[in-house]
């Protein structure tokens, strides 16, 4: 009874330690699999890398396999004799050199087991003969040209562009839409030198109530100089600004100068850099022209700026170009109060929507499988216009609904600067000449890029330049 048990207890024993040897195998094998592991990187970007095909998270664009590193050989003469490789063997490997290595047999014992067959347990022909470490690096290299081979077929190329141009200035542009037609359609642009040396440029601003027609029947605004937008100031790089604003207004105001670079406590920003502009008061602000390009400025008190106290704010470089330039300034207008447009959407009422017949019911939720979101959207109080949530009675350009250039002939090349002066509006720009050539965001020059047609948020600013189509 003992030797039985005894022989029971063996063969557990003996089973458990070839099974381990066994896992071990198996491991070895994945492990060997997954020595060779594929990674995708962007065009545009090399330093991301990533394990699973996708999209860049920098710019967006299809990951492409990324090609592997060849291996440096060693031009020197390889010694008759090399110590092994410390490696994680399987039991019965010998991973020593580079030379085929004898046959060796696996040391688990070599006992045969009941149902077991012979080269079961001795794991026989397991050694490494003719798959040493240098024949296991020669496949790798293999691998790598075979990805390199797949990524360089037809349909691994994005949008048509040759992988064999990548990282050049070309491929650059390609991708950014920044080629050379833009350029060509913008031409050679003569420069003009500024007509004076820096100098002190003053305007006096008066701030007073008025009343408009935009929506169709008369409501309160707030004219500067008696005009809706506020007057368009300009200066040239170098100069020094000297502004008065006169508040002939019933209640406090204050102007903020939008994206520039001046001393903190001109800024225009009510109880942070200065005390608000009381009624009947002056105040004087005075700051350097540090740079140029298009940008805006308005009013930093309450709810004024919706009901008119926006203008354009141009900053002219020492060489600008010599084309005609019009400033545009776009914006919106509501008859309602600006307290009840404020009130309207902390309130989450779905009025708007009504008058913009964008209304979303949870039966049409239903319809199109979508109550789950509804029921979330509303949980959040996020209704179902959520970027452009106000209904207006009217858009304005440069305070008028329409706006004429007469003056201009078939042919000329004009430069539109370019600014969304609403409270809540993004604004689509088309032009039925053709296409806009974009030369300049919020202030900084860009690269000429063509484009059909342009988006544009709240305070952002573009400079665009436009050909006069024959029919103007």
């Amino acid at each position: 009874m003992k030797n039985i048990i005894s022989l029971i207890f063996f063969f557990a024993l003996y089973s458990s330690v070839s099974a381990q040897d066994m896992k071990g195998m198996d491991m070895g094998k994945k492990e060997t699999k997954q020595a060779l592991p594929v990674t995708y990187t962007c065009v545009m970007h090399p330093e991301i890398h990533s394990n699973k095909p996708g999209n860049c998270p920098k710019c967006g664009m299809k990951l492409i396999v990324e090609k592997a590193k060849p291996v440096k050989s060693n031009p020197a003469p390889v010694p008759k004799k090399q110590e092994p490789v410390k490696t994680e063997s399987m039991p019965g490997m010998d991973m020593s050199s580079t030379k085929p290595a004898p046959t060796k047999k696996a040391t688990a014992p070599e006992k045969k087991t009941p149902g077991s067959k012979k080269g079961k347990t001795e794991m026989k022909g397991m050694d490494m003969k003719g798959t040493d470490m240098k024949g296991m690096e020669m496949k790798r290299m293999d691998h790598s040209k075979m990805e390199a081979k797949k990524e360089d077929s037809p349909a691994m190329k994005m949008e048509g562009m040759d992988h064999s141009k990548m990282n050049t200035p070309e491929a650059e542009k390609e991708m950014n839409g920044m080629d050379m037609s833009a350029k060509k359609a913008l031409g050679t642009i003569k420069t003009r030198d500024a007509k004076f040396p820096p100098r002190t440029v003053r305007y006096d601003l008066t701030i007073a109530d008025t009343t408009v027609t935009y929506g169709g029947k008369p409501k309160r605004a707030i004219a500067v100089n008696g005009q809706i937008p506020m007057p368009t100031l300009t200066f040239t790089e170098g100069d020094t600004a000297e502004i008065y604003v006169h508040n002939a207004l019933k209640e406090e105001t204050s102007l903020h100068w939008h994206g520039l670079f001046l001393p903190n406590k001109m800024d225009g920003v009510p109880f942070l850099t200065q005390m608000p502009i009381k009624p009947g008061a002056t105040y004087f602000y005075k700051f350097p022209i540090r740079q140029h390009g298009t940008h805006w400025y308005h009013s930093h008190s309450g709810l004024q700026e919706q009901i008119g106290m926006y203008g354009s704010f141009i900053m002219n470089k020492r060489k600008e170009w010599d084309i005609p330039t019009v400033p545009i300034l776009i914006s919106e207008w509501t008859n309602k109060k600006p307290e009840e447009v404020n009130r309207s959407l902390r309130a989450a009422t779905d009025w708007f929507a009504i008058q913009k017949g964008t209304t979303q019911s949870y039966a049409e939720a239903i319809r199109t499988g979508h109550f789950k979101t509804k029921v979330n959207n509303e949980w959040k109080r996020m209704n179902a216009m959520d970027v452009s949530d106000v209904y207006y009675d009217n858009f304005l350009i440069n305070g008028k609904n329409q706006n004429q250039q007469p003056q201009f002939k078939a042919g000329d090349k004009v430069r539109l600067r370019i600014a969304n002066g609403g409270a809540s509006d993004y604004f689509w720009l088309n032009y039925s000449g053709g296409k806009i050539t974009v030369v300049a965001t919020d202030g900084n020059d860009v690269e000429p890029v063509e484009v059909d047609r342009l988006i544009i948020a709240v305070s952002e600013t573009y400079d665009v330049v436009v050909t006069v189509p024959e029919n103007k």
